[in-house]
């Protein structure tokens, strides 16, 4: 007697909470989740299969507490299912996102591709010319690139190749542009530069990159060398004759002069 009685004290008085817990603990599960998504914008590693399967469960338990009159399980599912459902829009519209954005970036650097750098930056250069703004544009070689594969391997010749590029993004400023241009040179537009300001910010990632640091397995350093072609509005306002017009100058540059500006005389 005394054995069912406490039964029933624990059917009506501590089961009952179990399952408010149960049904909360999923709920914040799921609600947590949301919040970190919206904040992050970053879907990596979750899979929509799966949530379509937590929804379909989260359906199946709401009706099942429907049938059984437990509305613990009707709510509680019915809340989860809403942000199930959330999640699943997020991670389709953010991959949706992810994959064209992913279009747009070289794969070892992360940086831009030169197809959208050459799409891109033509509306740069007309926004620029609209106000009335300078401009310039860089070709920038990793003069030592095939060197140090050659030198100590791809693995090390990629990474000293993804160091330069993380340099050079955090270098820039946000409305100037950088894209991988081939294997060893990138492609800059410098937004708001003429001839002289341009130069300066060419000198200035020439020094800092000869500060950058990369050691071998066998603790060598590896240098990090680089030559720059300049070209401004002041010779042309076509992309395309812009980086032809920078590329010429990289021509010119030498281990004692790495920075180059493009001169009509020169190019005479």
């Amino acid at each position: 007697m005394l054995m069912n009685i406490d039964e029933a004290t624990l059917e009506t008085t501590l089961f009952p909470y179990i399952g408010y817990a149960a049904g909360l603990a999923t709920v914040l599960t799921f609600a947590i989740q949301t919040l970190r998504i919206v904040q992050t914008k970053n879907v990596t590693n979750l899979s929509s299969y799966m949530y379509i399967m937590y929804s379909l469960g989260s359906i199946c338990w709401f009706a099942y507490g429907v049938y059984i009159e437990s509305w613990i399980l009707v709510f509680s599912n019915l809340i989860t299912f809403f942000f199930v459902f959330v999640i699943l829009c997020l991670i389709l519209y953010y991959d949706a996102e992810d994959k064209i954005e992913r279009a747009r970036r070289d794969p070892e650097t992360y940086l831009f591709n030169r197809q959208y750098f050459t799409q891109a930056v033509p509306e740069k250069i007309g926004q620029a010319l609209a106000a009335g703004q300078n401009f310039a544009v860089m070709m920038l070689s990793f003069a030592n690139y095939q060197n140090i594969t050659e030198k100590h391997g791809k693995k090390i010749g990629s990474k000293a190749l993804k160091t330069l590029a993380k340099y050079l993004d955090k270098a820039l400023r946000n409305t100037d542009m950088i894209a991988r241009y081939d294997d060893n040179s990138f492609s800059i537009y410098i937004d708001n530069a003429d001839d002289k300001i341009a130069k300066i910010v060419a000198g200035r990632l020439n020094e800092d990159i000869k500060k950058l640091s990369l050691k071998t397995k066998d603790n060598q350093d590896i240098p990090f060398d680089v030559n720059l072609g300049i070209s401004s509005s002041k010779q042309d306002h076509n992309l395309e004759a812009l980086l032809n017009k920078a590329a010429e100058a990289l021509k010119t540059a030498t281990p004692r002069s790495r920075v180059k500006l493009y001169s009509e005389k020169k190019s005479k």
